[in-house]
C-alpha cells in the first residue's frame, strides 16, 4: 500500500476510455468540460439532473486505474513542483488545505494525512468509503441500505496525490480484486472534517469536538449571531429593493443576515396587489415570501397562509388585537404559541403609508443584565404563562363577521421566561406582549421581585431611547426576527385607509433556506466543490467550506 502522484496525460486517457469521439458525448456540457479537462482545468460540476464529469471518470477508472507497474506512482512526500499531475486550480483554496501527503496506514484500516497549513489526521477508511457522493442518487438519498454493512470491509490499498495536492484518489479493495473502486476526494472537503473525524497526529492537528461528536445541529448563521450587536433609536434602519432581492441570490443572502443582525429590515418595490379582497391583498407578500424563503407558516383555522388587518370596523370587531385604534405596547407576536414558531415576521402594507417603531430586545436584555442582574436573572429564569382563546375565524376559515360558517375556536398557551438563554448564557429568543399575558403560577416568595423587574422590563421597552421610528411606504414590507425584535402599533394618519398584510415563517426554514443559498455561493467561487460535495454535511462542518 502506497500514495503517490499521477499525470496529466494518463489521468485524461484513462478519463476518456470508452468514447471513440467526442461525438459519442451526447451531452454539450460534458463535451465542453472535457475540453477543460484536456487543457488542464478541472471541469464544473454539471445541472443537478446530471451527473458531474468527476463521477463519470471515476466511473470509467474503476476499471482502468493505473497498475502498480505503470510507472506512475512514487513513494515517499509530495513536494511542491515534483514534476507529474499539477491538479486543476483550486479556485478559492487556500494552500492550507492542499494534501501533502496521504498513506495507508495499519493494512489499510486508516489513512493518514498531512496538510499544507502542518496539520495531520488519521481518518478511517469505512469513514472515507462511506461519506463518497457517489452512494447517493440524484435525489441525494444513499441508493441502497447495503453499503451500511460494506462499508468497513474496504481497505485503502493505495492513495495517489495530486501534486498540487488538490485531490486525492483512493483505491479501496474489498478481498477480490475484481471488487475494487477507486474514488477521487477534494482535498478541502476533507480539510473540513479532519478536525470532528480524525485522530491529530500532530501538535498543529486541533479536534473540534469531544468523544461525544456535535453538539447539535447548528446553523451557518452561527457565527453572526455570536457577534450580534444590541442597537437603539440610533439604528439606520437597513433598506433593500424587493426587485434586487428576487432576481440576485447574493442579495438574498445578504437580506437573510440582515435578519440574524440587526434583525429587521424594510423591502421596499414588492409589488401592488390586484385588488384588496382578502386574497388578493396578500399575494405581493405570499409570492415574495415563496420566492426567497418557501411558503408562509400556516395558521392553525385561517384560509390563507397571510393574515389582513384594515382600518375598517369589520376587522377592529373582530378582536382587539386587530383593532388599529388600539393602542399596542412593544410586543412580539406568538408568544401564545407554544416555542414561538414564527420566527421572521412579514408584514407588508398593500394600502397606505405610515410611520412605525421597533426596538431590539436583545439591547433591553443587555441593559437589564448589566445595570439590573437580579431582574434579568429572574426574567430569563422564571416562567410567564401567556395565553388565549381564538375566535376569530369560522370554520371556512374567514372572518367570523364575514362568513355565514360556523365559528371555530382553538386554545393557545405558551409558558416561558421573557427571556431564553442558549448553553453560553446569550441571549436566543425574547418572547414579550403585555395584551397576551395569562395568569402566571408565579411562586409566592418571587412574586413580588418578579413583578418588578417585569414592570421595570415594560418601562424600557417603550423608551424612547431604544425605539427606532422609520418611515413604511405603500407596497413595501418591514421584515423582522421576531425572537430579537419588539414592534408597536404604526402611526397612521388621520382619515388615511389602511391595509396590512402579515406572515411568518419558522426558523428552520430560514436557517436551511440561507444554507442552500451559501451552499449555491460556493460552488460558483469553488466549482471543484459542487453540490454533491456540499449537501449532506453538518453545518458545522460546512461553514468552513462556504465562508
Amino acid at each position: 500500500m502506497r500514495a503517490s502522484t499521477w499525470t496529466l496525460g494518463s489521468r485524461f486517457n484513462e478519463g476518456i476510455k470508452g468514447f471513440k469521439t467526442f461525438g459519442e458525448i451526447q451531452n454539450k456540457g460534458l463535451k465542453e468540460k472535457f475540453n477543460l479537462f484536456a487543457k488542464g482545468r478541472r471541469p464544473i460540476s454539471v445541472t443537478s439532473s446530471q451527473r458531474s464529469v468527476s463521477g463519470c471518470l471515476a466511473k470509467a477508472r474503476h476499471s482502468s486505474w493505473p497498475s502498480r507497474a505503470s510507472g506512475l506512482s512514487m513513494r515517499g512526500s509530495m513536494v511542491p513542483g515534483m514534476s507529474g499531475f499539477r491538479g486543476p486550480p483550486f479556485v478559492g483554496a487556500t494552500r492550507g488545505m492542499r494534501i501533502l501527503v496521504a498513506t495507508p496506514v495499519n493494512e489499510g484500516k486508516q489513512v493518514d494525512m498531512e496538510f499544507a497549513d502542518g496539520t495531520a489526521y488519521r481518518f478511517h477508511t469505512a469513514w472515507i468509503k462511506d461519506s463518497h457522493p457517489n452512494l447517493t442518487g440524484n435525489d441525494y438519498y444513499r441508493k441502497s441500505a447495503q453499503t451500511l454493512f460494506e462499508s468497513d470491509q474496504y481497505t485503502a490499498d493505495t492513495v495517489k496525490t495530486a501534486s498540487d495536492g488538490s485531490l486525492i484518489a483512493v483505491n479501496f479493495k474489498n478481498h477480490l480484486d475484481e471488487n475494487a473502486v477507486t474514488e477521487e476526494y477534494p482535498s478541502a472537503w476533507l480539510h473540513a472534517f479532519a478536525p470532528y473525524v480524525g485522530s491529530p497526529l500532530n501538535q498543529k492537528a486541533k479536534p473540534r469536538i469531544n468523544g461525544s461528536g456535535l453538539p447539535g445541529t447548528g446553523s451557518l448563521l452561527d457565527d453572526l449571531y455570536k457577534n450580534r450587536k444590541p442597537w437603539d433609536s440610533s439604528l439606520v434602519m437597513p433598506r433593500f429593493n424587493g426587485q434586487e432581492v428576487l432576481y440576485d441570490e447574493n442579495k438574498q443572502i445578504e437580506f437573510l443576515e440582515a435578519m440574524m443582525d440587526p434583525g429587521v429590515a424594510v423591502v421596499t418595490d414588492v409589488g401592488k396587489p390586484k385588488s384588496l379582497e382578502h386574497s388578493d391583498c396578500g399575494q405581493p407578500l405570499e409570492d415574495f415570501m415563496f420566492d426567497i424563503l418557501g411558503r408562509a407558516n400556516q395558521h392553525p383555522v385561517r384560509a390563507t397562509r397571510f393574515g389582513v388587518i384594515h382600518t375598517e370596523a369589520r376587522a377592529a370587531e373582530a378582536g382587539s388585537d386587530y383593532d388599529v385604534k388600539n393602542p399596542l405596547s412593544m410586543h412580539t407576536d406568538h408568544s401564545v404559541y407554544h416555542g414561538t414558531p414564527g420566527y421572521l415576521q412579514f408584514m407588508y402594507q398593500a394600502r397606505g403609508s405610515v410611520t412605525s417603531k421597533v426596538c431590539d430586545g436583545l439591547a433591553l436584555a443587555e441593559y437589564l443584565r448589566e445595570h439590573y442582574p437580579k431582574d434579568f436573572e429572574m426574567l430569563s429564569r422564571i416562567n410567564v404563562t401567556h395565553s388565549s382563546r381564538n375566535s376569530i375565524y369560522a370554520k371556512d376559515g374567514q372572518y367570523r363577521r364575514e362568513s355565514h360558517a360556523e365559528g371555530f375556536c382553538f386554545e393557545l398557551v405558551h409558558t416561558h421566561p421573557v427571556f431564553t438563554l442558549d448553553e453560553d448564557g446569550s441571549v436566543l429568543k425574547v418572547v414579550q406582549s403585555e395584551t397576551k399575558r395569562g395568569i402566571s403560577a408565579l411562586p409566592f416568595e418571587a412574586y413580588e421581585p418578579y413583578m418588578n423587574a417585569y414592570k421595570r422590563w415594560m418601562s424600557l421597552c417603550e423608551e424612547p431611547r431604544f425605539k427606532c421610528a422609520f418611515e413604511w411606504p405603500e407596497h413595501s414590507m418591514v421584515v423582522m426576527n421576531n425572537w430579537r425584535v419588539l414592534h408597536g402599533r404604526a402611526e397612521v394618519s388621520a382619515g388615511m385607509p389602511r391595509t396590512m398584510v402579515f406572515a411568518y415563517v419558522m426558523k428552520t426554514i430560514y436557517e436551511n433556506r440561507h444554507r442552500l443559498l451559501k451552499q449555491r455561493q460556493a460552488e460558483q467561487k469553488k466549482p471543484e466543490l459542487n453540490q454533491r460535495w456540499l449537501t449532506r454535511l453538518p453545518n458545522q462542518v460546512l461553514t468552513s467550506l462556504v465562508d
